[in-house]
């Protein structure tokens, strides 16, 4: 799920249901463990619920783009606590991603001023980057966010653009995909980045060792279905389509 009308990639084991405001908890056989949220105001329920994230393994950050916060959960989806806090001048304006570094830091992709959010929880700071003023780096219709390892983050624009900065927003480098790219979402897979597609090429997977671009097919896999969602854990590729099914893909590794 994503933005209206679009819909947003989720970068956890949990899936969130845009349509029932709802967010599952799956095992790796597809069985729901359980479920929380629901439409409406209240703590621990969405409007819109757009993205999610799932930074130190210990809880997931939700991003709900009409109630311009974030909810926090814990692993299980007991509900913690909101973001932006009521006692706060921080406001948040669309939220349409989030990702969390290990450090506890929240990035926000924000639509109404097209920038990255960056929130210190521990210092209590606030920062903004990818503005008007960054130049080539300027963030052009962003899509997802997404944060790596080694603290790097990577912005997806929708026609597939990848703009990647460090942690504190200084630019590292953009990465231009092949022309006629839709793209609807980001996977970061070790050091390579896979970019799930609209277009007929519904995979695109840009390899960091060769700085190329090749078109994963996915054996035995023949549905024409486009994906928009995708995550890995323990060495499995787990893309969500948008029938609502999820095909899990086995690798040891990418070293090319």
């Amino acid at each position: 799920i994503r933005r209206p009308p679009r819909s947003t990639p989720s970068n956890s084991s949990a899936a969130s249901d845009v349509y029932k405001r709802q967010i599952y908890r799956l095992d790796y056989t597809g069985k729901v463990l359980n479920i929380n949220g629901g439409f409406g105001w209240e703590e621990g329920r969405f409007d819109t619920p757009i993205d999610l994230s799932i930074g130190s393994g210990l809880d997931v950050v939700v991003a709900d783009y009409n109630n311009h916060r974030l909810v926090r959960f814990d692993r299980f989806l007991n509900f913690l606590t909101v973001f932006p806090f009521s006692d706060e001048e921080t406001e948040i304006s669309y939220p349409m991603s989030v990702t969390v570094s290990k450090l506890g830091e929240i990035f926000i992709l924000d639509e109404e001023s097209g920038e990255v959010i960056r929130f210190d929880m521990q210092k209590k700071e606030v920062s903004k980057f990818g503005g008007a003023e960054y130049g080539e780096y300027t963030l052009l219709d962003p899509l997802q966010i997404r944060i790596n390892k080694n603290g790097i983050l990577t912005v997806l624009e929708s026609e597939g653009r990848l703009v990647q900065f460090d942690r504190f927003g200084t630019p590292i480098r953009e990465i231009l995909p092949p022309e006629g790219i839709e793209a609807s979402g980001l996977v970061l897979i070790n050091e390579n980045i896979l970019i799930l597609s609209q277009s007929e090429s519904r995979l695109l997977l840009y390899s960091n060792k060769l700085s190329e671009w090749f078109s994963p097919i996915i054996i035995g896999y023949e549905d024409n279905t486009s994906f928009i969602s995708g995550i890995v854990v323990d060495n499995s590729l787990f893309l969500l389509n948008k029938s609502g099914a999820i095909v899990v893909c086995n690798f040891e590794s990418l070293n090319y």
